[in-house]
């Protein structure tokens, strides 16, 4: 879930109790219109009183950052759900004497279940995380590349490199398909991956993103590929911020190749 900066300032104050009374009653009635920030909030008191200050992150002097950090954390839909079933239940009903003590005990079994979904997804989050290196080794997969096998006898040389580069010949498979580019009469992209992936596993990064460079502004079909190429040669040189503003350009279009891989790569890298 995701607040603007002025609620995040609220959040904090609130939790801090840091607000006057007529803060503490304006925040407390929007708590009461917006089920969403509703949730997060009663799932922070939850937590708070379940968890003493050495041992939970939200703390009597809990910053704004802080703050946010932890409403990232909650965008699973599961723990939203969790935390809106743990409100509802608690404000079901008036409480009597005679109910007291189990209304108390089950705001406190609630209140612990709240806290193992959070910690639960606080640890996948973190599991999850990747090193732009680690990035590259799980998603770089080259069998997804086009196949040239099958064409016919007057392309085989096409098929020739195509096979000395699944066995990892680099170097002899770039020549063929240099040649094959600089002998064509037509601009292919599906031989300028080749040539761009060849280039980044021979460590050549400044020819790599030029070629991925000049297919992205082809007007061919397959343009788009480029940018989850070009995203994978940083990742290559471990440089996980300028991948990210690569991918952040692939994510803008649907449409775009590997655009769910990109998106949950996006969430992963570190």
């Amino acid at each position: 879930m995701s607040f603007d900066e002025n609620t995040y300032e609220q959040i904090a104050s609130y939790l801090n109790n840091q607000m006057n009374e007529v803060e503490k009653t304006s925040f407390e009635a929007l708590l009461k219109s917006d089920d969403e920030l509703a949730s997060f909030v009663e799932t922070c008191t939850s937590l708070e009183s379940v968890y003493n200050e050495n041992t939970w992150n939200i703390k009597s002097n809990a910053s704004v950052d802080e703050v946010k950090a932890l409403a990232n954390q909650f965008r699973a839909a599961d723990v939203v759900a969790l935390s809106k079933n743990i409100r509802d239940i608690q404000r079901e009903g008036k409480p009597t004497e005679a109910t007291k003590s189990k209304k108390s005990y089950f705001y406190y079994i609630s209140s612990a279940v709240a806290v193992a979904a959070a910690l639960t997804l606080f640890y996948f989050s973190f599991l999850q995380s990747l090193t732009a290196n680690e990035a590259f080794e799980q998603y770089h997969n080259w069998n997804n590349l086009p196949s040239f096998v099958e064409k016919s006898d007057s392309e085989n040389i096409r098929a020739k490199a195509q096979t000395l580069f699944q066995q990892e010949k680099y170097k002899e498979a770039l020549a063929i398909f240099k040649q094959y580019e600089q002998t064509s009469t037509t601009y292919d992209p599906k031989i300028q991956l080749y040539i761009g992936v060849s280039y980044l596993e021979l460590e050549n990064y400044h020819e790599a993103i030029q070629t991925f460079d000049a297919l992205s502004n082809s007007n061919t079909l397959d343009n788009h590929k480029a940018y989850w190429y070009t995203a994978l040669t940083y990742l290559k040189q471990n440089d996980a911020e300028t991948a990210k503003k690569v991918l952040n350009t692939l994510v803008q279009k649907e449409s775009n190749y590997n655009y769910e891989k990109a998106k949950k790569l996006l969430k992963k890298l570190k």
